[in-house]
């Protein structure tokens, strides 16, 4: 049996790398010039892929090997045969039901990647509206960019809404209650586990959070000459409120004009031992009309051809930014290459997420400051109390979003038929103590792109966090500190990176830190 098995495994992969490399060829041409037919053929590939792991008969035999444990003692290959069991597991569709979700994923990639929304009939970019949301004192000008940030939301909708219904479908035919419970599951995540530590997070979060809201919201009030009641969502630092917004002390950016972001990725990389130099000549950094506006990281063939997007301008959010897309890449490059292919790169989202988080906050650290950015003592010493509660009221209120994300889609996939508009306000409402405007009655959910194209995948964010401050008291105690220490980038290299897809997620955690996934280093540093 378990010669047959190897020799499924070894088809497989033969017929999945290429198809894989080919996707992410045109994901990548797609996401750098908007060309449609890069997003066509995109589409095209990925159904193909879909079709792979739709197949019943090779679900049949990889879920009976697996039930029987076919793989004996070979770690390896257990791992392997566990991979490919969920992965054919949540694509077990028609193959119409297939074709339809990758030409609605097409479009809807199309609509996200070229979108421009317009103030006074100027079409906009995402970093002219956030700047204008940074920057911006007038409350007209700003709720004129904020609406138009929401303005894709009615072109996507009706997409969000039937990509829904037909996830869902593949879903309850394999007995899931719908298509996020599926997902979580196939994830690795359990769902009841998920949803208690939300709720335990928003419990203890409640009052605190509270506190600082209240007090950003004078500020806020003070800036812009309103009254405190009068704060509405297009007074915050963002479309989202997902991110602090820098404002008096807070104000950050100022350290960062003129100041050459890949440069200082490359001296915070070279600090770990990591190079980032082979990631940075390969990847696309500024912006340009069509371009996609968000930024990511892509491992293009499990073979060392790692890039990222981003679409920089020299600003605290974008150094953070690229640092973060980083530590995604040297997650990629670093990992082990002897292993299998199916093996290669992070074992779960929320692990190179941790990674990437980790990298994202070096940009206010004490280390950083002096040694990467070349700010005097006396200026750090000045920043540095201002910087941890900025941080720390970026926790919460990141926090706070990522429970708004998560519990809309368990909503949105337990019903799609619902009012969808007024739930989404509910519960920003909620945990993001942010009023609906008066009157709106617009699918400003639909803007936000992960709901569309990445579902399921915002507790990640959160769950990478938790698992970062893991990470860092393991750090703190073998290696001294992160920043410029070599010796934590080699701590990473062999304790995760390495490692790579040998494990299960929380299993590879308790391996490096002598623990399952634990809260309390997230909680204590965020609430003291």
């Amino acid at each position: 049996m378990s010669e047959d098995l190897r020799e499924f495994v070894s088809t497989h992969t033969a017929q999945v790398r290429e198809l894989e490399y080919q996707i992410n060829l045109a994901v990548w041409e797609g996401a750098v010039t908007g060309n449609p037919e890069a997003h066509r053929r995109e589409a095209e590939l990925r159904q193909q892929w879909m079709q792979v792991y739709a197949d019943p008969e090779a679900y049949r035999r990889v879920r009976a090997w697996d039930e029987a444990s076919a793989a004996g003692n070979d770690e390896l290959l257990a791992r392997q045969l566990r991979l490919l069991r969920l992965t054919y597991e949540k694509h077990q569709m028609d193959r119409e039901t297939i074709a339809r979700i990758a030409e609605l994923e097409r479009q809807a990639t199309e609509i996200y990647t070229t979108f421009r929304g317009e103030i006074e009939g100027r079409k906009v970019s995402d970093n002219e509206i956030e700047q204008i949301l940074q920057n911006e004192t007038d409350s007209e000008k700003r709720r004129k960019a904020w609406e138009a940030s929401k303005q894709i939301g009615p072109q996507i909708a009706d997409t969000v809404r039937e990509l829904a219904r037909l996830r869902n479908r593949g879903a309850r035919a394999m007995g899931y209650r719908n298509f996020h419970s599926m997902a979580l599951t196939l994830d690795e995540i359990d769902e009841g586990e998920l949803f208690k530590l939300l709720d335990e997070l928003y419990e203890l979060t409640v009052e605190p959070f509270a506190a600082e809201k209240a007090a950003l919201d004078e500020r806020l009030a003070e800036r812009y000459g309103v009254p405190v009641d009068e704060i509405q969502p297009w007074h915050y630092a963002d479309p989202f409120f997902q991110s602090a917004p820098q404002t008096g002390d807070s104000a950050f950016d100022q350290y960062f004009e003129g100041r050459d972001l890949e440069a200082l990725a490359v001296r915070t990389y070279d600090g770990l031992g990591l190079d980032v130099r082979d990631i940075l000549e390969r990847s696309d950094l500024y912006a340009r009309e069509n371009k996609y506006q968000h930024a990511f990281c892509i491992h293009m063939d499990r073979e060392g051809d790692v890039r990222t997007i981003c679409n920089l301008i020299p600003n605290l959010r974008w150094a953070s930014t690229l640092l973060h897309e980083l530590g995604h890449g040297v997650f990629d490059k670093y990992t082990d290459y002897a292993l299998p292919w199916l093996l290669r790169g992070p074992n779960h989202t929320l692990t190179t997420e941790a990674m990437a988080i980790l990298a994202g906050r070096f940009t206010l650290d004490e280390a950083w400051l002096t040694g990467i950015l070349g700010l005097d003592e006396a200026t750090v010493q000045d920043i540095l109390p201002n910087a941890r509660a900025y941080r720390r009221l970026g926790q919460m209120i990141f926090a706070r979003w990522v429970m708004v994300i998560v519990n809309f889609e368990r909503a949105l996939y337990d019903d799609p038929e619902q009012d969808l508009d007024t739930l989404w306000w509910e519960l920003v409402e909620k945990y993001q103590l942010v009023r609906k405007p008066e009157g709106r009655q617009a699918p400003d959910w639909a803007t936000k792109i992960h709901i569309a194209l990445y579902p399921a995948y915002y507790q990640n964010y959160l769950l990478g966090e938790l698992m970062s401050w893991q990470w860092v008291d393991r750090l703190l105690s073998e290696c001294g500190g992160i920043v410029g220490r070599k010796e934590a980038g080699a701590w990473l290299v062999e304790n995760v990176f390495k490692r790579a897809n040998r494990e299960d997620w929380n299993t590879a955690l308790q391996i490096a830190t002598g623990e399952r996934l634990n809260p309390r280093y997230y909680v204590e540093q965020m609430l003291t």
